[in-house]
């Protein structure tokens, strides 16, 4: 169909559906991390009886690992220009220090306020703590982790915003 083609470039794609396209991939992939979070705190707290602490720490950490690989490789791709095990583990720790302490203070402060001051099954109270924090880790993916300016160092204006002839 010539220059009216919707199969062209990405730069045809309008900014706010990439954005979406991006919002819908964090939250499916959130979805997993729900997943990994709530089987190992399962085992942990109610199969191998540790404390709810160790247990919710661990589950965390471990969705943490598979949440960042996935937006890694999937949500913020696009943002990524040089892959390498030493950018994959240089995003990882800030992404880490970002989510653990949202969720060490979102996550483990709602699961540890239900737990003792009501009588609510630990896994609704651990995913009802879960639940509060993905719009503030969204966030600090697109603004902090997965940022264009970290990711393109080298792509600056011309000198003087000359224009190329």
């Amino acid at each position: 169909m010539g220059q009216g083609s919707l199969t062209g470039s990405r730069d045809m794609i309008p900014e706010k559906f990439i954005k979406i396209k991006r919002f819908l991939r964090f939250q499916v992939v959130s979805i997993g991390g729900t997943l990994v979070n709530m089987g190992v705190f399962w085992l942990l707290y109610q199969r191998l009886d540790l404390p709810w602490p160790i247990a919710s720490a661990c589950a965390i950490e471990l969705a943490i690992i598979h949440n960042f690989t996935w937006h890694y490789f999937r949500t913020w791709k696009d943002r990524i220009k040089k892959h390498g095990i030493r950018d994959y583990f240089r995003r990882l720790v800030h992404y880490n220090a970002v989510t653990a302490s949202i969720d060490f203070v979102v996550n483990m402060g709602i699961l540890g306020t239900l737990l003792k001051y009501t009588d609510i099954h630990p896994l609704l109270a651990n995913f009802i703590g879960m639940a509060a924090g993905p719009p503030f880790k969204f966030l600090a993916n697109e603004f902090f982790i997965f940022r264009h300016k970290l990711l393109h160092p080298h792509q600056e204006n011309p000198p003087n915003n000359q224009s190329q002839p």
